[in-house]
């Protein structure tokens, strides 16, 4: 329920990158693996035990898999531990002897995921299974976890000595968050570092593909200020490439606040029924006065008020009020009143964009207008940002429309 796009301090940098190849080869692992050549997502246990590891990469069923392949992520569904066994997991070839996995740092997941760190290089067009082994980790409550394979995996006849290159590498700062579109010549894990002065933030994508795109809201740093964002590609070896680095202008600071619902096809009257919902994501109280909710054609100045972090406020039309009709504002929710109605002239039901600005014509969050709601069974629907935290896109608003939740 919340981003957006408006007259904004964004600058789009498209780069053509000239990269510089750094090889890890041997054993040399990056603290942050590679990417694998099939890439994609998590595939099917192998098992049916909701709680089993699952080998998310390389991916359950890739071959030509490098066999100096610098980790491998396997997805548990809460956190597990080892018990003290020597090697929690092996690597089982199709024959011979089975290699030992050392267990490695966490990564963001659907669930938790852990590098697991090959003690050596693999032999060449091979299948290896991943195991868990009888007894060798546990949940953190004791529990044991299921044992057994978590995929396979075919390797390629000979290990991956080369870097990869990038191929296109374009990047946007826009409301608080980064979007980018990356592309290499092989599958890679990406990762962009967005410096300013002493300060840096890094934002990473773990998934392996040849092309991904990044849409992450920026941690605190300077604003008002150029800097420079830089991409490194991984490859499944542990190769990696470093790009030219690309000006980018960090935007001013703007308030914590963020577009989550919007209300256009009321089931009651759109002159007084229409709201939109906004969110104070940020840990100090935001004054609403002076900001500008707009639409495609026109603007309503936000009268004196205060939003307590973490609150919700409900703007509707100076007509508003509760008919029975259309769900109430949950109790103690800020109604904030505009002249009029909403917008121009009230908002589209075939989907419109939705601006809070700030008095200057900053955006600080906006709805796309992604969702067309002016359908009969969508009367009485809103259309809802999926998380406060997502940024301003298409992906980050719900695709059907849903009974309102003012406030909520």
């Amino acid at each position: 329920m919340l981003r957006t796009n408006v007259i904004l301090l964004l600058l789009a940098v498209p780069i053509v990158v000239a990269c510089s190849p750094e090889t890890e080869l041997d054993g040399q692992q990056t603290t942050t693996p590679a990417v694998s050549k099939s890439g994609g997502d998590a595939a099917a246990s192998p098992t049916t035990d909701p709680l089993a590891g699952v080998l998310v990469e390389p991916p359950p069923g890739s071959v030509d898999v490098p066999t100096n392949v610098a980790a491998l992520l396997v997805r548990f569904a809460e956190a597990v531990q080892p018990t003290g066994v020597a090697s929690p997991f092996l690597l089982r070839p199709a024959m011979g002897d089975a290699l030992t996995v050392s267990l490695g740092s966490t990564v963001e997941c659907d669930g938790v995921c852990y590098w697991l760190l090959p003690a050596t290089v693999l032999a060449s067009s091979v299948s290896y299974t991943l195991e868990v082994v009888d007894g060798g980790l546990q949940f953190l409550d004791g529990k044991p976890t299921p044992a057994g394979s978590a995929g396979s995996f075919t390797t390629a006849n000979a290990a991956d000595v080369f870097a990869p290159r990038v191929l296109s590498f374009t990047v946007a700062l826009a409301e608080g968050c980064l979007s980018a579109h990356v592309a290499a010549d092989e599958v890679v894990r990406a990762e962009i570092t967005v410096a300013a002065g002493d300060s840096q933030a890094v934002l990473s994508r773990d998934v392996f593909a040849s092309s991904a795109d990044f849409d992450n809201r920026l941690p605190d740093l300077p604003t008002n200020v150029t800097g420079q964002a830089t991409l490194r590609v991984f490859d499944r070896a542990g190769n990696s490439s470093v790009s030219a680095p690309a000006a980018v202008q960090l935007p001013p600071k703007l308030p914590a606040l963020v577009i989550t619902e919007v209300l256009a096809n009321p089931a009651g009257s759109e002159t007084t029924q229409e709201f939109v919902e906004i969110y104070n994501r940020g840990n100090d109280a935001q004054n609403l006065g002076g900001l500008l909710l707009a639409d495609k054609s026109g603007s309503d100045v936000l009268p004196q008020a205060s939003l307590a972090a973490g609150a919700y406020a409900v703007i509707v039309p100076e007509g508003f009020a509760v008919d029975g009709k259309d769900p109430a504002p949950r109790d103690g929710t800020l109604v904030v009143r505009v002249v009029g109605r909403l917008g121009s002239d009230g908002l589209s039901n075939a989907g419109e964009v939705v601006r809070l600005l700030t008095a200057q014509g900053d955006v600080i969050s906006q709805y796309g207008g992604w969702v067309d709601v002016s359908a009969t069974a969508w009367s009485g629907k809103s259309v809802k940002r999926v998380s406060p935290d997502a940024c301003d896109a298409a992906d980050a608003w719900s695709k059907s429309p849903s009974a309102p939740t003012p406030g909520w």
